[in-house]
């Protein structure tokens, strides 16, 4: 596990060099950077599931109950673990926001 002294270390070359202000505002910064970057990544494979079956996940999931074929079934799970994933992100960052100094 990395210490403080450890991040502090990583960081120091962006305080000095005064991209950012102290060792929170950066690391903040780089988190909420990291998770955006999350975040965009679970929306293109959700925009990319709603443009393949031209619909939305609840509508793809009643019409496909009971029926679905085997690749379907396989996007069906990318596509679900892809909007949990990208709530979870959106969720952590709020916190980090909201709760980092």
């Amino acid at each position: 596990m990395m210490t403080q002294r450890a991040i502090s270390n990583l960081l120091k070359p962006l305080i000095t060099s005064g991209i950012y202000k102290d060792v929170n505002v950066a690391l903040k910064d780089i988190t909420a950077d990291y998770i955006e970057r999350k975040i965009e990544l679970y929306s293109a494979v959700i925009k990319k599931m709603e443009s393949k079956y031209k619909k939305s996940f609840n509508a793809f999931t009643k019409e496909g109950k009971g029926k679905a074929k085997m690749d379907a079934e396989d996007d069906w799970m990318e596509w679900k673990a892809a909007i949990l994933m990208k709530e979870s992100w959106k969720k952590a960052l709020s916190d980090i926001l909201d709760n980092a100094a």
